[in-house]
């Protein structure tokens, strides 16, 4: 009786809360009617206020802009970090905007943020091509006031999932992703991918794959995590072979791919512990890969991204697939091992029985990942984005500048 009184409190509730929101929605639309004239008669008039060589980073709230944010500042940059909502995974930033469910206080909330915060930085760098509003209303406003903005795309909300199927119809992430609707088909992507084409000066996606798709887009790696040297390993004590594997989102990873190549070893008698590493917090994942054997991931998108990066730099030699065209020097003769999903058995089973390479692999893991993530030269390679994009030039003079000082 107790559950059934709840759940009815619970529906009453929600009813009275809809109700709530439906009324207060002309004050919504009242408030953005008077707003935005204004906005746009003050956006010359304060374009003066600016802190110069400045530079706002934008994203929802994760660990990697907090940590970008940290290599800048080290270069003198006056950098800083506005997370948009909550994460029960990451709670660091600079500013945290939370938008209230109300329309009439997040329309206020979004003028508050606006003026105070973001109009005053000379460079908005937006991951995922985040705006502090639902429908971009600022982003006209900043280039009025003469700012610049980077479109810094980093997963699905760039893709295609049609070109992707007819580019790779082998392999490709789309093929088992598990989102509905598809994260690149919605209104949200479309959304974020026209306000890019509209109003950014400058565009980097984090892995190469993604130029298939943005292909006047400049690739811009991933810095490495600031993450300490690992302990000496001690001597091996008898227990299984341990692989880990970290993803929220196994339909684009492989994981079941993984799980059947790692069943077959199991049935053919190898002592195999896979870790699969979900809906966990960052320093949770990475006290998990600290005692691994190796770790497995990003296997059908065509290369590596973060999560490889941390366990490379925590000194596990990682498997991982990268397309032929994207494969260098410096990739082989690094801490990776490439492999794909119907070789992916065979790898593993090969340096289970071979300690020795796995051993080699190991001892350059670390070495390798931070001299292809070098951090200091990212900071440096990125500030040249930021210092190419200089006021008084159009975009595509602007574009051509950067692409030639970035590399």
């Amino acid at each position: 009786m107790e559950r059934r009184l709840d759940l009815e409190t619970w529906g009453r509730g929600a009813l009275i809360r809809r109700l709530l929101k439906a009324m207060l929605q002309p004050s919504a639309r009242l408030i953005t009617f008077v707003a935005r004239p204004a906005n746009r008669l003050l956006a010359p008039l304060l374009a003066w206020r600016v802190v110069p060589n400045s530079v706002l980073h934008i994203s929802y709230m994760v660990h990697i802009p907090y940590e970008t944010v940290g290599h800048l500042r080290r270069k003198g940059v006056k950098a800083d970090y506005l997370a948009i909502g909550k994460s029960p995974y990451w709670d660091k930033c600079d500013y945290n905007f939370v938008p209230s469910g109300y329309l009439p206080i997040r329309a206020l909330q979004e003028l508050w943020i606006f003026w105070t915060v973001v109009a005053r930085y000379q460079t908005i760098h937006a991951h995922f091509m985040y705006a502090i509003s639902e429908d971009g209303w600022e982003l006209p406003l900043l280039k009025r006031m003469n700012r610049t903005l980077i479109a810094h795309f980093r997963g699905c909300e760039a893709r295609d999932r049609a070109q992707n199927m007819r580019l790779h119809p082998d392999v490709n992430i789309c093929q088992s992703c598990e989102h509905r609707p598809y994260i690149c088909q919605t209104p949200s992507a479309a959304m974020r991918r026209g306000w890019a084409r509209d109003f950014a000066d400058f565009t980097l996606v984090t892995t190469p794959d993604m130029r298939d798709f943005l292909p006047a887009a400049t690739h811009f790696p991933f810095f490495a995590p600031d993450l300490p040297e690992p302990l000496p390993r001690a001597a091996r004590r008898p227990r299984p072979f341990t692989i880990v594997h970290i993803t929220n989102q196994p339909g684009i990873e492989g994981t079941a791919e993984i799980e059947a190549a790692i069943a077959t070893l199991k049935s053919a008698g190898y002592d195999i512990e896979f870790r699969w590493l979900r809906n966990v917090t960052h320093a949770e994942v990475l006290d998990a890969i600290s005692d691994a054997d190796l770790a497995v991931g990003k296997m059908k998108m065509g290369y590596y991204a973060n999560a490889q990066i941390e366990t490379m730099a925590c000194g596990i030699p990682t498997v991982t697939y990268v397309r032929e065209e994207f494969l260098t020097d410096q990739l082989r003769a690094s801490g990776f091992i490439f492999s794909t999903l119907p070789d992916l058995a065979r790898t593993i089973a090969f340096h289970i029985d071979h300690p020795d390479a796995l051993e080699a692999k190991r001892r350059i893991a670390r070495s390798s990942i931070l001299k292809l993530h070098d951090n200091g030269d990212l900071a440096t390679r990125l500030i040249d984005i930021y210092d190419a994009l200089g006021h008084g030039r159009a975009t595509s003079e602007r574009q051509a500048l950067a692409d030639r000082r970035a590399g």
